[in-house]
C-alpha cells in the first residue's frame, strides 16, 4: 500500500474537513476580524475622549488664572459628567480648590481635594491632592484628620513638603520642639535655592523662639 495519499484522496479529505469544519472557521475568521478593527476603533476613540478631556481642562485652567468662577464651574461641571475617569478630571478638581481657596470658601475646596485624593489613580496626582488637603485641613483646624492623612503619605519626592506640614501640624497643637525637628527634616530635604525655603526657616526660627519663650515664662 503506497503510504503516500494521492492528491484526489488529499482533495477530498480537505472537503469533507471544510464541510465539518467550515462554519466554525468562518466564525474564527469574522471574531479575529472583529477584535482587529474593533480595538482600533476603540484606540480611535479613546485617543478622542482624551483630546476632548485635554482641551476641556486647558479651558477650565484659562478661566481659573483670571478668576472666572462661573466658565471653570460650568466646565467642571462638564468634565465630571462626561470625563470623571480621565486623568484631567483630579486635575480639574485641583484647579477647582485653587480657585475656592482664593475666594476663601475652605470648605468647598476640601470637598473637591477628598474628591481628587480618592479618584486620583497616578500616586503623583494622589500625593498631591493629600498635600494641599491637608493645608486646607490644618486652616480648618480639623488637625486629627490632617494628622491621619500625614500618618498615611509616603515621602519620596514630597519629602520636604511632608516634613513641612508635620512640622505645621505640630506648631498647631502648641508641641514647638516637634515643630523645629520638622521643618529641619524639611529644610534638609530641600535645595538650597528652592523658592520656599526663606519662609522654611522662618518657620523653624519661629519654632525656636515660642519655644524658647514659653519656656522662660
Amino acid at each position: 500500500m503506497d503510504v503516500y495519499k494521492t492528491e484526489e484522496e488529499q482533495g477530498e479529505n480537505l472537503k469533507k474537513w471544510l464541510r465539518e469544519n467550515g462554519a466554525s472557521l468562518a466564525t474564527g475568521i469574522l471574531f479575529g476580524l472583529a477584535v482587529l478593527f474593533g480595538g482600533k476603533a476603540w484606540m480611535e476613540y479613546q485617543q478622542r475622549q482624551a483630546e476632548q478631556a485635554s482641551n476641556l481642562y486647558a479651558q477650565l485652567t484659562a478661566a481659573v488664572a483670571r478668576n472666572d468662577e462661573a466658565a471653570a464651574t460650568s466646565q467642571y461641571e462638564a468634565m465630571i459628567k462626561d470625563f470623571s475617569a480621565s486623568p484631567y478630571a483630579v486635575l480639574s478638581a485641583l484647579q477647582i480648590a485653587r480657585l475656592q481657596l482664593g475666594q476663601e470658601n475652605a470648605e468647598a475646596a476640601r470637598a473637591q481635594l477628598q474628591w481628587a485624593y480618592e479618584h486620583a489613580e497616578q500616586p503623583g496626582f494622589r500625593q498631591v491632592a493629600r498635600l494641599r488637603l491637608v493645608r486646607v485641613l490644618l486652616g480648618l483646624d480639623q488637625l486629627d484628620a490632617a494628622q491621619a492623612l500625614l500618618d498615611a503619605a509616603e515621602a519620596g519626592a514630597f519629602a520636604a513638603s511632608v516634613a513641612e506640614l508635620r512640622g505645621d501640624l505640630a506648631m498647631a497643637r502648641g508641641d514647638h520642639a516637634a515643630a523645629h525637628a520638622a521643618y529641619e527634616q524639611a529644610l534638609a530635604a530641600l535645595e538650597p535655592d528652592a523658592p520656599g525655603r526663606a519662609l522654611l526657616e522662618a518657620k523653624r526660627d519661629d519654632a525656636v523662639r515660642v519655644d524658647t519663650e514659653g519656656a522662660a515664662s
